[in-house]
C-alpha cells in the first residue's frame, strides 16, 4: 500500500519527471566519462605491456625512482650505475614455479650516444635483450626490415621513426659511445633489423634494443654466469680436474717433435652447454613478466614480493607503470587531473539534482501536515517520503544506464580520431573508443541510489517538525 501510494505521488506531480531526468542525464555522463576513461587506461596500459614494459617488472631495490629506463630521479634526470639483479638464478626458479606467469625475459639497460658515419650523436636508451624472447613477450613489435639477431650475435634493432631520424638504413654499423673524463668506450653493432609499434608513442622512439653483450661491454658491468647452469659428463669432469691438469704438463719440455697424445671426445650437446655457460650470464637489472591472466597482476606481485622479503632478497615487483618511466606517470597525473574536472562538473549537476529534491519534500508541507492532522505518525511519513525519492532515484538510475550505454556506443561508432602526439598518449591509440564495464555501471547505478538517500533526509527532518495546523495553513 506504501509503495502504491508513493507511485502514484509521483505520477501525479510534473516536478518528478524533472528529478528522473536531472538524475538520468547525470549517470549518463558518469557512464560514458568512465567509459572514455576505462577504454584509454587499458589501451595505454595495453601499447605499454605488450611493446616494453610487460606486466610485472622484477627489479633491484634502489633508493631512488627507478625504471626500465635507469634513474627516474626529478632533479637528476639521468642514469646512474643500475644494480644488478640478485640473486637471479633462484628468482628465475620461482617464476618458472610460479603458475600465474606466463612468460618472462631479463633485460639490461644502459644510457649511451649513438653514432653512425659521423653524423651528429643521439643520446638513447640501449635495452640489452635476447632478441627472439623478447619479441615472443613484445607482440606490439613488428619486424619490417631484416632479422633480430641471435644468442651470441651482436646486432642492433631501431624503430622506424628512430632509423629514419639517424637516416640509417639496414646493414650499417653504429657506435655506442660513452665518455669518462679523457677516455671513452665505444661498441661497434650492425643494424640488423628495423621494426615499428602498432601504436606509436613517443616514450617508444627513446628505446633502441641491442644484444645484452654489447650493454654490458659498453657499461662496464662484470658478466658472471652461474656454475651449476654447465652439466659436463663424469669423462670431462675428470679432464678438467686438477689433478690431471697438473700432470697434463708435468712433463713439458722443449721438444720440436709432435707428441700424440689420446683423443678425448666431447658430445655435441656437452660443447654446447659449456659454450653457454658465457651466454647464459646472470648479470641483468630486471625481468619482464607476463602474467597468465591480467586481470590477478596486482595479487601476483604481492605474492612476489612477500617471497623476495621472505627470503631477504634485495629485488622487488612492480606494475607497467611503475616501470614504464617518468612519460607514463605523467600522463597519469593529466588523466587524473582531467577526472577530477569531469567529477567537479558532475559534482555541480548533482548539487542541482539534490536542490530539486530539497525543493520538491518542502513543497509538500502542508500535504505533510494534512496527513499528520489526520493520524499519520512521523514514521509513517518518513517511509512514504523516503519511498517516493527512492523509486525516483532507482527508476533514473536505470534510464541513465541505459542512454549511457547507448551514448558509450554511439561515441565508438563515430570513431573519433586524434593526430596530436599528445592526445594519442593521454587516450592510448589514434581512436578514441569506450569501453562500458559492468563495474562502472554498477558504481553509476550506485551515485543515483546515493543521491535518493540523502536528498531527503534533510529536508523531511524539518518538514516533521512543523506543528500540524501550521502545515495546513502553508506555514514555513
Amino acid at each position: 500500500m506504501l509503495l502504491y501510494l508513493a507511485f502514484k505521488n509521483i505520477i501525479s506531480k510534473k516536478s518528478s519527471f524533472v528529478i528522473i531526468l536531472f538524475i538520468a542525464f547525470a549517470v549518463m555522463l558518469l557512464v560514458v566519462t568512465n567509459s572514455i576513461f576505462d577504454s584509454t587506461e587499458n589501451g595505454v596500459q595495453k601499447t605499454f605491456a605488450s611493446s616494453f614494459a610487460g606486466d610485472i617488472v622484477i627489479r633491484p631495490e634502489y633508493k631512488k625512482p627507478l625504471s626500465l629506463f635507469g634513474d627516474e630521479t626529478p632533479v637528476t634526470g639521468k642514469l646512474t650505475e643500475l644494480p644488478q639483479l640478485v640473486p637471479y638464478n633462484d628468482i628465475v626458479d620461482q617464476l618458472n614455479q610460479n603458475p600465474f606467469i606466463q612468460d618472462f625475459v631479463p633485460q639490461v639497460s644502459g644510457i649511451s650516444l649513438l653514432e653512425s658515419d659521423g653524423l651528429e650523436e643521439e643520446k638513447c636508451y640501449m635495452f640489452g635483450v635476447p632478441a627472439e624472447k623478447y619479441l615472443e613477450l613484445m607482440t606490439s613489435i613488428k619486424i619490417l626490415e631484416g632479422r633480430p639477431w641471435k644468442d651470441g650475435e651482436k646486432g642492433i634493432m631501431l624503430s622506424k621513426n628512430y632509423a629514419d631520424n639517424m637516416k640509417v638504413k639496414l646493414g650499417d654499423t653504429l657506435q655506442f659511445k660513452i665518455s669518462e673524463g679523457f677516455s671513452s668506450r665505444i661498441r661497434a653493432v650492425p643494424l640488423t633489423a628495423i621494426y615499428e609499434y602498432s601504436i606509436e608513442n613517443a616514450i617508444l622512439d627513446r628505446i633502441v634494443l641491442t644484444n645484452p653483450e654489447t650493454v654490458r661491454a659498453i657499461m662496464d658491468m662484470s658478466d658472471l654466469s652461474s656454475a651449476d647452469q654447465v652439466e659436463l659428463s663424469e669423462e670431462l669432469e675428470t679432464l678438467l680436474s686438477d689433478e690431471n691438469l697438473d700432470d697434463l704438463f708435468s712433463d713439458a719440455g722443449d721438444v720440436s717433435e709432435v707428441i700424440h697424445t689420446e683423443e678425448e671426445i666431447i658430445s655435441q650437446e656437452e660443447f654446447s652447454s659449456f659454450q653457454d655457460s658465457y651466454t647464459n650470464s646472470s648479470s641483468w637489472n630486471y625481468i619482464i613478466c607476463r602474467v597468465s591472466d591480467p586481470k590477478k597482476t596486482g595479487k601476483v606481485i604481492k605474492s612476489l614480493n612477500k617471497l623476495f622479503k621472505e627470503n631477504d632478497w634485495p629485488a622487488q615487483a612492480v606494475n607497467w607503470r611503475s616501470s614504464a618511466g617518468s612519460t607514463a606517470f605523467y600522463l597519469y597525473i593529466l588523466r587524473l587531473i582531467l577526472n577530477i574536472g569531469i567529477i567537479i562538473i558532475l559534482g555541480a549537476g548533482f548539487i542541482v539534482v539534490n536542490n530539486t529534491l530539497v525543493i520538491n519534500v518542502l513543497d509538500r508541507i502542508r500535504e505533510i501536515g494534512t496527513m499528520r492532522a489526520i493520524g499519520a505518525n512521523k514514521r509513517y511519513i518518513t517511509k512514504e517520503c523516503a519511498a517516493e525519492t527512492m523509486i525516483m532515484a532507482f527508476i533514473a538510475g536505470i534510464i541513465g544506464c541505459v542512454f549511457g550505454l547507448i551514448a558509450s556506443a554511439l561515441l565508438s561508432s563515430v570513431q573519433v580520431t586524434f593526430s596530436n602526439e599528445f592526445l594519442i598518449q593521454l587516450f592510448g591509440g589514434k581512436i578514441l573508443s569506450t569501453s562500458v564495464s559492468a563495474t562502472n555501471l554498477l558504481f553509476s547505478f550506485s551515485v543515483s541510489i546515493f543521491i535518493g538517500l540523502i536528498a531527503w533526509i534533510y529536508p523531511l527532518i524539518n518538514a516533521i517538525r512543523v506543528n500540524p495546523v501550521e502545515a495546513m495553513q502553508g506555514a514555513k
